[in-house]
């Protein structure tokens, strides 16, 4: 409690101001300890020793307390209740899960937020989610946790663009410690319109009330001094259980859904065109032409479940009703199972004043397992078929075209089938990481007013995925053609797709396969600076500086076997290529504060700046600083303001990725049967007259994208601007009221990025402009963007290079009150919201930006609401009674396609109505009660009420389960009990 009482109300960290910190009024703790209030620290944002908290930069503080009233046992729920934050890799995510879990400050994207472990860099956590995993880090020692807004690269180097997220870890813990908590979700099934769509659509029913996805987390820690003080030494060991969520258990999740203005609901239950029965896709009819001998002639054909079996009938899977397509949601898991261990230590002990050594290590094993609906042939071939084959009927031949369905027969058919191995498993992503992080260094003082801090850090992250129940497409192809004994490998089975359950199960084991990755992930950082006055110039303090150096390596090696390096994954969407590489930084930079006035007709005014050089291996030097004002009139008033140069460096996946073909969600306007772009539009992407109106749509709104890396790139640069003002109530008279207000602009040029694969066929279809329809590559025979997985297919191209743009600016408000009530206990009060203005999004420099504030949709991705808040309700008393009531509020949205931006609008997919989400509120109650000297309980639920989450058909591109649960509570209520004893 000593620490919190450092973070004087009068200082600018006034955090969730006060609001969200281990003691939302601080005031009251330094009224205890007289002394802490001036006793030198460091506060994120700068390295400069300062007397008390006096950041320029805004600074949000979330203590300790706060985080166990919240029941939290995942780090990334925490920093996700924040209103400056967006969700990213978060245990809610399957198809698309890294097994990470990320931060995103101000939706810039995870990689252009800096994660720090008490001002040291947290490494990286994963080869494709290259941000840093919060699952390394022991929540059970967190003291507290600091977001700066704004670019900080000047003093903590690249990444530092949206803003750090500091990890402040308690060290100075004495005596053992063990927790234990249990939690889950209870939730009720009641949406009605969606049960009667899924027992019309002839999917089962979830169970009405739910309770599932147990959580256990266990947590020792031991402290102690020794040496009269002068040692210390503080560790932890921690295990966490996660149990899995399917989708079937939700009506929400429970089908995928997309819009349908034709059923009452506003959705149907769609899904994906590779189906159990088999979509079979004619490219090339045979010489009889489709509907030969008076058979069906759609050129789209499925088994006909009411024939003998061997039969084909016309296929709607294409019809955009959802009939005839396979629901891919129930199997897929709402929330991935997830075992985690952590362990490690901090230690340091005092030889001298002028050498002072410390050491800290860390240890986590991660496994999580993402799995989503069984794979299929997803039309990777096989191409071409003869009408000799032995497991086509001669209904099914002649509707194919075959006019010679004889053993003998040389005619051949082109034709792609999508069909659904359900004889098989659902596909599962094993995911696991093992991450080490060492530091050793040492502090101390050179003379009494100057002294230095030098350390070495060393991150090493394994990963290994484990990708099962995959199917081959080389083997699939082979069998469906009979094996014909041209050099398919050995063992080959025929595959019989042309009979309702005709697939046996040594068919399914001979086309049936598995893949695995690895990579190593390594940062090494050296880093050290001096720090200390240059003397009282102004007559107002001595003036503070920081000068230092620092190196710092990052290497990278993925490695792949031959089934993901060649794309034979039937499931994957594109191969995924083996990459190595790596790259250095050499940086020297400093830091000044000189104050101006103090205690004169001004109580305070000051200046600071800072100034870093880098040199990369890579793209070369670059130079990032800051310069910032505190004014403060009074004693309770103080004005901030602060300018940034801040850079983003690219990482070795951006460096050194192969190119190659990958999925996006979203919608083609040339698809279907009455294609909402006209002909002549179009055409500017490549299709036909022939093929306008029967190009295919993918039911569950997926096409295929080209990316890769680029050498090349340079560094991102950002201007970040942050003003504001700190007011403190004690003086008058409102003890414990603490308010602040920031402005904040952050503008980043040059961002790594492509141009957006939906991006470029919006811009193609509204101005016909080669820039964009020449990214655009159709497939010849079928004109599509889907249909197979590789170069000779249809796809988009979205590499990456330094090409776009990105803003955003609002204003954070923090608020904090905290008043006695009984000679003991107090209330308090608690606020922080975020009043978002603009978040713009420039593709090319030859177009404008477009902004996504109050929008959501397969442009803008998940909802950007103007406004935001959390705010906390609570007593608490001195002998260990509290109760708190959280409210946490999410603006309202509407889907991109209805802005009047021309880079957005476009047709509603649905039902209008349901393009609007509107504002949501959840309502968290928890309680704290000391039942011994050594025993604390705590027990709360959040999300009370049970608040559904929005339902969003597949053309939007909801992150999972038809919504977005990094944003919305997506499962019901949570219900955890904590036990705590204290030795």
């Amino acid at each position: 409690m000593k620490m919190q009482s450092k973070l004087k109300l009068a200082s600018a960290p006034l955090a969730l101001g006060v609001a969200l910190t281990a003691v939302p009024a601080m005031a009251q703790d330094a009224d205890t300890d007289e002394g802490a209030g001036n006793q030198p620290i460091v506060v994120t944002g700068s390295r400069i020793v300062r007397p008390e908290v006096e950041s320029v930069s805004p600074v949000t503080t979330v203590g300790q307390a706060a985080i166990d009233q919240t029941g939290t046992v995942r780090v990334e729920d925490i920093i996700n209740d924040l209103p400056q934050t967006v969700a990213g890799q978060s245990a809610f995510l399957s198809n698309g899960a890294s097994g990470t879990a990320t931060v995103n400050l101000r939706g810039l994207g995870s990689n252009r937020t800096l994660v720090l472990v008490d001002g040291r860099r947290l490494p990286a956590g994963d080869p494709f989610a290259t941000a840093p995993d919060l699952n390394q880090i022991p929540s059970q020692l967190i003291e507290r946790v600091e977001v700066v807004t704004g670019g900080a690269s000047s003093v903590y180097g690249a990444d530092a663009v949206a803003g750090v997220v500091n990890f402040i870890m308690d060290r100075d813990f004495e005596g053992f410690s063990l927790e234990g908590q249990m939690s889950f979700y209870q939730a009720g099934n009641n949406n009605d319109e969606i049960r009667d769509l899924l027992g019309r659509t002839n999917n089962p029913l979830p169970a009405e009330s739910q309770a599932n996805g147990f959580t256990y987390d266990v947590n020792a820690t031991f402290g102690a001094s020794f040496d009269d003080g002068r040692g210390r030494v503080t560790a932890y060991l921690g295990y966490r259980e996660i149990e899995e969520i399917v989708q079937a258990d939700y009506d929400e999740s429970a089908c995928a859904l997309s819009f349908s203005a034709g059923d009452p609901t506003g959705f149907t239950c769609a899904g994906s065109s590779t189906t159990p029965n088999g979509t079979f896709f004619v490219t090339s009819a045979g010489p009889g032409g489709l509907g030969f001998n008076g058979t069906p002639s759609s050129g789209v054909f499925t088994l006909d479940e009411n024939g003998p079996g061997n039969t084909f009938r016309d296929s709607l899977a294409f019809s955009g009703t959802g009939a005839d397509t396979y629901n891919y949601a129930p199997t897929n898991y709402y929330q991935r199972p997830d075992t985690r261990w952590t362990a490690g230590f901090f230690a340091d002990y005092e030889v001298s004043e002028s050498f002072h050594p410390y050491a800290e290590f860390q240890f986590m094993d991660d496994r999580s397992v993402a799995q989503i609906a069984f794979s299929g042939t997803f039309f990777n071939g096989p191409g071409t078929l003869s009408c000799a084959s032995s497991l086509l009927s001669d209904q099914q031949g002649n509707t194919l075209g075959c006019t010679d369905t004889s053993d003998t027969s040389t005619e051949t058919v082109g034709v792609l089938i999508g069909k659904r191995l359900v004889e098989g498993a659902p596909r599962q992503n094993d995911l696991r990481h093992t991450s080490y992080r060492a530091v050793i260094g040492a502090r101390g003082q050179i003379t009494d007013d100057w002294s230095y801090d030098v350390y070495a850090l060393r991150g090493n992250t394994i990963y290994q995925n484990t990708y099962l129940n995959d199917l081959s497409v080389t083997r699939i192809n082979a069998a469906i053609n009979g094996c014909p004994g041209t050099g398919e490998p050995a063992g080959c089975v025929p595959l019989d797709l042309f009979q309702v359950g005709g697939v046996t199960r040594e068919q399914f084991d001979y086309i049936a396969v598995g893949a695995l990755s690895n990579a190593d992930l390594e940062t090494r950082v050296v880093s050290g600076y001096v720090t200390g006055p240059l003397g009282d110039l102004t007559g107002a303090g001595d003036i503070q500086v920081v000068l230092g150096a620092e190196y710092r390596e990052e290497a990278y090696d993925l490695r792949v076997d031959e089934n993901f390096a060649q794309g034979n994954l039937s499931g994957q969407g594109g191969p995924t290529a083996p990459v190595s590489g790596s790259f250095d930084v050499k940086e020297l930079f400093t830091e000044i504060v000189v104050p101006l006035v103090r205690d004169s007709f001004l109580y305070d005014f000051s200046i600071e700046g800072g100034f870093r050089y880098s040199d990369y291996s890579t793209s070369g030097t670059s130079e990032t600083y800051k310069i910032g004002v505190n004014l403060a009139p009074t004693d309770f008033l103080k004005f901030r303001g602060v300018y940034s140069k801040a850079v983003r460096s690219p990482n070795v996946v951006n460096l050194f990725s192969p190119q190659q073909i990958g999925l996006f969600g979203g919608t083609d306007p040339c698809a279907g049967a009455t294609p909402s772009a006209t002909q002549a539009q179009c055409a500017n992407t490549g299709v036909t007259a022939a093929q306008y109106g029967s190009v295919p749509a993918n039911p569950a709104g997926q096409y295929n994208q080209l990316g890769g890396g680029n050498p090349n790139l340079d560094v991102e640069k950002a201007d970040t601007w942050t003003a504001g003002f700190v007011f403190e109530g004690d003086s008058l008279g409102l003890r414990g009221f603490a308010l602040s207000v920031d402005y904040f602009n952050i503008e980043v040029d040059g961002t790594i990025a492509g141009i957006g694969a939906q991006t470029t066929i919006n811009q193609c279809i509204a101005t016909g402009d080669p820039t964009f329809c020449d990214l655009i590559v159709r497939n010849a025979g079928t004109g599509d963007l889907w249909i197979g997985s590789d170069a000779n297919d249809g796809y988009v191209v979205n590499t990456i290079q330094n090409i776009g743009g990105l803003k955003t600016e609002g204003f954070d408000i923090n608020a904090g009150f905290d008043f006695p009530v009984t000679d003991t206990g107090s209330a308090y009060l608690d606020y922080a919201g975020t009043y978002t203005t603009a978040y713009e999004i420039q593709s090319l420099p030859t177009l404008d930006f477009y902004d996504c504030i109050g929008y959501y949709g397969s442009t803008c991705g998940q909802p950007f609401p103007e406004y935001s808040h959390i705010a906390r309700f609570g007593y608490r008393s001195e002998d260990g009674f509290s109760v708190n009531l959280s409210w946490r509020f999410f603006g309202g949205v509407d889907a991109d396609v209805l802005s009047s931006d021309p880079q957005l609008s476009g047709a509603s997919q649905g039902v209008e109505e349901l393009d609007t989400i509107d504002s949501y509120s959840w309502f968290d109650l928890s309680g704290t009660v000391r039942v011994l000297d050594t025993l604390t309980l705590t027990a709360g639920v959040n999300n009370m009420f049970d608040k559904k989450p929005p339902l969003v058909g597949s053309a939007y591109s909801p992150s999972n389960g038809n919504t977005y649960p990094g944003v919305y509570d997506p499962v019901g209520r949570n219900i955890f009990v904590r036990a705590a004893l204290d030795f």
